[in-house]
């Protein structure tokens, strides 16, 4: 989608700035021509896209230009679902991953490891 998106910016842009080079507006041209290139770079880049790792000690985020971010299983407090995605918390964060994003055996991982640490921690919600 993230291509699509990029190659109608190229072609709306590259129309815009033509049309300028043709009246002679080289100036507006030109500023047409960087601002499209640098609408395709925004839109190209990772720049907010989280990458998700788990493994046996517990889910590990990383989002562009930050640092990732290791939860460990034990701290998984809920998790809900609504239009958007799932929305897991933890006792220190919380975050999202969009439904068609959330691989299948992540989401069974997170729900029993929630109910793990409810039955732990003595708390039915």
């Amino acid at each position: 989608m993230r291509q699509i998106k990029a190659v109608i910016y190229a072609m709306l842009g590259g129309m815009v700035a033509y049309g300028y080079g043709q009246r002679g507006q080289v100036g507006l041209a030109g500023f047409v021509a960087f601002f499209t290139i640098a609408m395709i770079a925004l839109t190209l880049s990772p720049i907010g896209r989280m990458k998700i790792r788990w493994d046996a000690e517990g889910i590990t985020l990383a989002v562009f230009p930050k640092k990732p971010k290791h939860i460990p299983w034990e701290e998984l407090e809920s998790i809900s679902q609504d239009h958007l995605g799932y929305h897991v918390k933890s006792r220190n964060s919380r975050f999202k991953i969009r439904k068609k994003s959330m691989p299948e055996n992540l989401l069974n991982r997170i729900k029993e490891n929630v109910r793990k640490n409810k039955a732990r921690d003595g708390r039915n919600f």
